[in-house]
């Protein structure tokens, strides 16, 4: 008998049970098995596409492409994120709040720390590190909803996914444990996992274990997002590139980091008063970075 933890790692990854080669006992599919096949997935050596979600080739007509176009075919990983992103979309009801950030103070603390030997944090680890201590705050925006007991299940830590644009396309790796991190741990955390992932190194657990994800598409060089959950996950943070921006300081107009800030929620879960009080905890913790890090 298949456990229910099984069935929902394989469901959170996209796969189809009965594709997957059993090692259990009794030809049962283990957490392990499923484990391999969606790094066997992600790395594009075996087909692991739901035949309940994959077009069937023998039914379904395709025509040949007309004079001046071509066909690209979707690789693995594409087709996994497809099965996430259109189950959130067809699922979730999702809402979107944003605010422009003055992140001014966090760049400056950041550079008055940097040393020659030590460059110490970057932006995106403080950020994070506000992310967690806002999720400690609002517990509910760190969890996934069990529509068939009407219960949002809320783990014991905090799993971080992070967007990595790699060699693969778009994933969300996770930093295992962000909540037990300091802000110094965060960022060589977050390093190492980006730079995996980038080349299709992360592991299968760090691309399904993600209990949050932080999007900073400001990497990309673009404003702002309304970017679609990472199902089963139910919230998504995005940040925007940090430009100078003309801004109003004591009745001056002066000079400012500006960065915009998205936050993308399921309404079934929380309401926009939680999602506002989320977001204003990680927007006042950058534009008022030292007693935010005193408390943390």
């Amino acid at each position: 008998m298949i456990s229910p933890i099984v069935r929902r790692l394989a469901r959170e990854a996209g796969l189809d049970l009965a594709e997957i080669p059993p090692t259990g006992a009794g030809g049962t599919v283990t957490r392990s098995d499923v484990r391999a096949a969606a790094e066997r997935a992600r790395a594009g050596t075996a087909p692991v596409v739901s035949a309940a979600s994959a077009p069937d080739a023998s039914s379904a007509p395709v025509s040949d492409p007309a004079p001046g176009q071509r066909r690209i075919p979707l690789g693995a990983s594409q087709r996994a994120a497809s099965r996430v992103l259109s189950r959130s979309r067809a699922e979730i009801p999702e809402a979107t709040v944003w605010v422009d950030v003055d992140a001014t103070a966090l760049w400056e603390l950041r550079e008055a720390t940097r040393t020659p030997d030590d460059p110490g944090p970057g932006l995106l680890a403080h950020v994070a590190r506000f992310v967690v201590a806002g999720l400690a705050a609002y517990p509910v925006l760190n969890g996934r909803l069990d529509t068939e007991r009407a219960e949002v299940v809320v783990p014991d830590t905090v799993n971080l996914g992070i967007a990595v644009q790699g060699e693969r396309g778009l994933v969300a790796p996770a930093v295992l444990g962000a909540d037990s991190m300091t802000t110094r741990e965060l960022d060589v955390a977050l390093r190492d996992l980006t730079a995996r992932a980038r080349v299709g190194g992360a592991t299968a657990e760090e691309l399904t274990a993600g209990t949050f994800t932080l999007n900073n598409y400001g990497s990309l060089r673009v404003d702002g997002s309304a970017p679609i959950i990472n199902h089963p996950q139910v919230a998504m943070l995005g940040l925007g590139r940090i430009i100078d921006r003309p801004w109003v300081v004591d009745g001056q107009i002066v000079p400012r980091k500006i960065t915009q800030m998205s936050f993308v929620f399921d309404h079934r879960v929380c309401d926009g008063g939680t999602a506002a009080g989320f977001m204003r905890t990680v927007a006042d913790a950058i534009e008022n970075p030292l007693p935010a890090i005193v408390r943390l």
